[in-house]
């Protein structure tokens, strides 16, 4: 279990915020206190004022992140978490390593030869010939 980095901790917290936007409790006439949460995320906090869960939520949150990154959260709770939490290093693809594409629009006949295994290479290097020829 590694443990995670206040930096890291931090660059989460500041996209959970981004996605959760501006933080506003209601009060629940039921319970006489104000509460806050958000879908994207399973916290919740309750406060005797409005200030209070304002200044604690995101406290609260942050332990979350926090956490969920030392994977200490149970698969329940991971299962019912959608918000994304920010981006992890080392995820995703390497810079570079997507071709850079352009949306055309083509028959469909033509566009699902063009998803045949191994059409692709095959016309690079026909166009490749092709281009050399006229060079």
């Amino acid at each position: 279990m590694a443990a995670a980095k206040t930096k890291e901790i931090e660059s989460h917290l500041k996209l959970a915020l981004k996605e959760i936007g501006k933080i506003k409790p209601w009060f629940s006439k039921e319970f006489k206190v104000w509460i806050f949460s958000h879908d994207l995320y399973p916290v919740e906090y309750t406060g005797d004022t409005e200030e209070e869960v304002l200044q604690n939520y995101p406290l609260y949150i942050r332990e979350f992140i926090k956490h969920r990154l030392q994977d200490k959260l149970s698969p329940l709770m991971e299962n019912k978490t959608k918000g994304h939490g920010g981006r992890r290093e080392g995820s995703g693809r390497h810079k570079g390593s997507v071709e850079e594409k352009v949306r055309i629009y083509l028959p469909k006949d033509i566009a699902n030869l063009l998803k045949e295994p191994g059409v692709l290479s095959y016309l690079r290097g026909l166009i490749q010939a092709c281009h050399h020829t006229h060079v």
